[in-house]
């Protein structure tokens, strides 16, 4: 690893290049907890609103709110009986996952914690160990047979922010493995969004992962051991957690498919293999499959992709890397079809985020296309997609540890889905649809059955805009670390109209955040009026709601009128089960909440300006609302059950 200033090394930029937004603006100053105006997007990408706010200061736009009196309260009624709440189970995952504060250990224990800068803060479960000091370790019994290991860490950050690489020491049942090598390369950011490698003030995105596929399967019981070594160590090791998986065999060339490696790509990594690779697509042909064999093949920059499948040997055995490696459609409006992408990996190097660059996993436009089995890491974006395009399916993805969004669909994205992915240590929202109204309209999207979890900044999942919408299915685990919450609808960063929107079966557990800009929470699911009244019905149904480090549910900026919550169970909050912070209405039924860490279960200083309807079943959300300064949080249990 080159001790050198950490930067991203573009190599090839293609058309459609956008600047990505960021979610929240900065405010100053002391808050009103009512209604907020902020800045939004408003057109500008994600560096030219970096630089305004460099060049012109924070800017407060803070309206004087007039006086309401508290509405009455909801009161519950017989005429509905509360129905079970089941929510989401997310994406059904190969692998088991054991959290190193419940392994055997002689390290530090730390967490739960919610306070953003705390190394546990970002850990899952909000909890993690750290291991300081020549034979310091942590041991994980596995409860699977398994032929493979996923370790997540993190280790100090150098005072110029100079990467380097740090041994930890693996035994299994004893016997000694070759240590896995860890490094601050990819983690460490500081200072305001886009953020930077530089060290000083905010410093967050502390963790990074690395995996091994082992020679040999081990039985369910097997002890695994991380220790600190004697020598060549880092400072300290702080230790997540453990994934253990039975990987399956490496997959066999299809027939008739054409390998890169009969086109010149070397497998061991050492060269250049873009050349190969275009060669392969070429001599395969319109709907062709260009074969990816088992190895590590150096491919720098973006590789596009037209009618062609390209299949790996699996995940595990077929790795793409490079400075920014990817695999772009055309250039709307003319997007590229019938590509299809399978069972690889994509590993990037990409160590600051670069707003003015395109150095994403997955980008351009794909309709009729899809994206299966493939773990992207180490990138900027793991797919980004710039519309107008139609019927694109991502399934099975593994993204990990990206500088900014998991996913996001950018403007008049169709007919589309994310379902069955696992999106985790993302530096943005983990998937977005973002209806940009300069492009046009997302619209029959599906984000569905996936596991959204540890966002550094964001949101787990995002609706900016659009319409007939549906999340359904997931399970958003600890996220909105930064500035963001679980599940989010906005009609904010010039985004179309949002319309009819479907959130139902859904789980969000310990998601949401402080805003430090606000000086108050952001909701694990919450709605944000900022840039439009939101008209558009939003039917929100059979959600969990757990754990959650400030309120529940939020309404704020702007009005928001035709949200409806039915059988929605809320499980522990460090404030409100319900923040209402906008005029408009909304309605409930059966929805039932439980220890609300607030001084109520309802904030509201809206008065009549926001209207409930009670649709009757439901509980603890009956009491006359608050309204006052915002309470400091009484944080939850952050259980691993």
């Amino acid at each position: 690893m080159p001790k050198t200033r950490r930067r991203t090394e573009l190599t090839t930029e293609p058309p459609g290049s956008v600047q990505q937004p960021h979610p929240l603006t900065p405010l100053a100053g002391a808050h009103s907890p009512r209604r907020l105006s902020r800045l939004g997007r408003s057109g500008l990408g994600a560096g030219a609103f970096g630089s305004a706010l460099l060049l012109a200061g924070t800017l407060a736009v803070l309206a004087a709110q007039p006086s309401h009196a508290a509405p009455a309260p909801v009161t519950p009624t017989t005429s509905t009986s509360p129905g079970t709440v089941t929510g989401g189970s997310g994406a059904s995952l190969p692998y088991s996952e054991v959290q190193a504060e419940d392994a055997d250990t002689n390290g530090t224990r730390s967490g739960p914690s919610y306070q953003q800068g705390q190394l546990a803060d970002e850990a899952s479960y909000r909890k993690a160990v750290t291991l300081q000091g020549s034979g310091q370790y942590v041991t994980f019994t596995t409860p699977v047979d398994t032929n493979s290991i996923d370790v997540r860490y993190s280790i100090p950050d150098t005072s110029d922010g100079s990467a380097y690489t740090a041994p930890l020491s693996l035994s299994i049942d004893g016997a000694a493995q070759d240590d896995l090598s860890l490094t601050n390369a990819y983690s460490w950011f500081y200072g305001s969004y886009p953020f930077t490698n530089t060290p000083g003030s905010n410093p967050h995105h502390f963790f990074d992962e690395t995996h091994r596929l082992l020679p040999k399967t081990y039985p369910k019981g097997t002890t695994f051991k991380l220790e600190v070594p004697s020598s060549g160590a880092a400072p300290s090791y702080t230790i997540d957690f453990a994934d253990f998986e039975q990987v399956a065999a490496a997959q066999s060339q299809p027939s008739g498919s054409v390998s890169v490696t009969d086109r010149g790509a070397d497998p061991s990594g050492k060269n250049d293999s873009t050349a190969a690779f275009n060669a392969a697509i070429s001599a395969a042909g319109s709907g062709g499959t260009v074969w990816v064999p088992q190895g590590t093949f150096k491919v720098p920059g973006h590789i596009a992709v037209n009618d062609v499948t390209v299949a790996g040997a699996g995940m595990w055995y077929s790795t793409v890397t490079g400075a920014a490696p990817g695999f772009y459609g055309n250039a709307a409006p003319n997007p590229s079809a019938g590509v299809h992408l399978k069972d690889f990996a994509i590993s990037g190097d990409v160590r600051e985020r670069d707003d003015s660059a395109q150095v994403n996993g997955i980008g351009g436009a794909m309709s009729n296309s899809s994206v299966n089995d493939v773990w992207i890491e180490h990138e900027k974006v793991g797919a980004w997609m710039d519309g107008p395009m139609d019927g694109l399916t991502f399934s099975g993805l593994r993204i990990r540890d990206t500088t900014a969004d998991g996913i996001n669909f950018h403007g008049g994205v169709t007919r589309s889905k994310v379902t069955g992915s696992d999106i985790r240590n993302t530096g943005d929202d983990g998937i977005a649809t973002w209806a940009d109204s300069g492009i046009g309209a997302d619209a029959n999207d599906t984000v569905s059955d996936n596991t959204v979890q540890l966002q550094m900044l964001a949101n787990g999942i995002a609706i900016y805009g659009g319409h007939d919408n549906t999340v359904s299915g997931n399970l958003v685990r600890d996220t909105g670390i930064t500035q963001g919450g679980g599940i989010h609808v906005g009609q904010r960063f010039t985004s179309t109209p949002i319309g009819t929107t479907t959130i139902s079966d859904n789980t969000i557990v310990r998601s949401g955040s402080l805003d430090p800009n606000w000086n108050f929470g952001v909701g694990a699911l919450w709605f944000d009026g900022s840039q439009g009244a939101i008209t558009g019905q939003v039917d929100v149904s059979d959600t969990l709601i757990q754990q959650s480090p400030y309120e529940a549910v939020q309404w704020v900026e702007g009005t928001i009128s035709g949200v409806s919550l039915k059988d929605v169970t809320i499980a522990g909050t460090g404030t409100f089960a319900l923040q209402e912070q906008t005029g408009g209405a909304a309605s409930f039924t059966n929805v039932t909440a439980t220890g609300a860490g607030g001084p109520a279960p309802v904030y509201n200083c809206e008065g009549g300006n926001f209207k409930v309807t009670d649709g009757g079943g439901n509980s603890g959300i009956d009491q006359a609302p608050y309204c006052g300064a915002m309470p400091d949080p009484v944080y939850p249990s952050a259980s691993s059950h």
